[in-house]
């Protein structure tokens, strides 16, 4: 054991002396640095062992068309159904979409009612269907002898809310698998996220733009464009935005259900859910105290503005690209400066590691 402590030392005092990459010695220079700062980290590391394990390398591989479980009934039903379920879930989305942005509809319109009467029959036997396929799956559940994934079990339930989450369901048996349309059953890991995020960049943008054109319409040429359509415009109007509400839609479930850091992924998309949940804000219209008040107007007025956002996003995308690609001391500026936050902020966990083992420490002398 005495040897093998000093071989690992020497082995890397070694490598250290042939090493001609700067920035590695640049980085081993300001641990020198600190390793005055660092002396009470031996003991922590000692004391917790955790502090020395390796995390998992970033697993960026794109896994597509795998061949998930087959040795049950019920795995047969799950690789047969999903990608049913999926485009059922897909076609409940635009159903949504439709009764949703439709309750912000201002007009008195007889066709439109009826409009909306037969989406909202449509959807409710959707989601009959749903239901239906739940039980049969419960049941084959109950009779198969391998067990089911709890966390993906509760996920189909709660997709019987609202079904098109169920476009973002699991494998029932293997949860890092999930079906995707042309890809088959795929890989749920960092790689394949950052590959469909490339995909949908440019058509996002391009959605997102959409609501410029509907925002002049409405705010500046509302009524010469209905004379000049002879329609009811802001029916028009309204499946315009809903066509939009289900671009983000759809790509915010399909992104979520990837992530495994889902509350990250949250947390850095918070205009995206916003854009999604401000139409249900529209359901305020059936209450007659907010017909008064004309709420509904609000409502809308904050949803155009949501995905104004979104659009003024995209355009700052579009403005920026030009010079990232140009300049090509950009992008490498703005990540050193990255790399120095990065850096600031483990030099203060460091720190705020220490100074919690020392408040354990003299717990323990205590």
């Amino acid at each position: 054991m005495e040897k093998e402590s000093q071989i690992a030392p020497n082995l890397l005092a070694e490598k250290v002396r042939n090493c001609s990459n700067p920035y590695i010695l640049f980085q081993l220079e300001k641990i020198l640095e600190r390793d005055s700062a660092l002396k009470d980290m031996a003991k922590i590391t000692e004391a917790f062992p955790m502090l020395l394990e390796d995390t998992a390398p970033r697993d960026m591989r794109i896994l597509k068309n795998q061949c998930p479980p087959k040795s049950t009934h019920l795995a047969k039903y799950e690789n047969f159904m999903t990608p049913i379920m999926y485009g059922l879930g897909l076609l409940m989305l635009v159903l949504a979409a439709a009764l949703i942005n439709l309750l912000a509809h201002e007009g008195e319109n007889i066709s439109v009612a009826i409009f909306q009467s037969k989406v909202a029959w449509i959807y409710l036997a959707g989601w009959g269907i749903f239901m239906l396929e739940f039980f049969v799956m419960n049941f084959l559940r109950k009779k198969s002898p391998q067990k089911v994934d709890k966390g993906v079990f509760l996920g189909r339930i709660q997709s019987l809310l609202f079904p098109p989450v169920r476009m973002g369901a699991r494998h029932l048996y293997d949860p890092d698998f999930q079906w995707i349309p042309f890809l088959g059953w795929s890989y749920r890991n960092e790689g394949m996220l950052r590959h469909l995020k490339e995909k949908f960049s440019i058509p996002m943008i391009v959605i997102a733009l959409l609501i410029i054109p509907v925002l002049v319409i409405e705010w500046k040429f509302y009524e010469e464009v209905e004379a000049y359509l002879n329609t009811d415009l802001s029916f028009v109007l309204d499946l315009a935005q809903a066509f939009i509400w289900l671009a983000f839609a759809f790509e915010f479930i399909l992104m979520v259900s990837l992530s495994r850091e889902k509350i990250d992924y949250v947390q850095k998309n918070w205009i995206d859910l916003l854009i999604i949940l401000l139409p249900f804000i529209a359901f305020v219209r059936t209450m007659r105290i907010i017909k008064v008040a004309r709420l509904s107007q609000l409502a809308r007025g904050y949803k155009l503005r949501g995905l104004l956002m979104k659009a003024r996003q995209g355009l700052f995308f579009a403005g920026f690209f030009y010079r990232i690609l140009t300049l090509k001391n950009y992008q490498m500026k703005s990540l050193k400066k990255k790399l120095e936050k990065n850096l600031k902020e483990r030099e203060t966990i460091e720190e705020e590691i220490m100074e919690l083992y020392r408040i354990i420490s003299k717990d323990q002398k205590g």
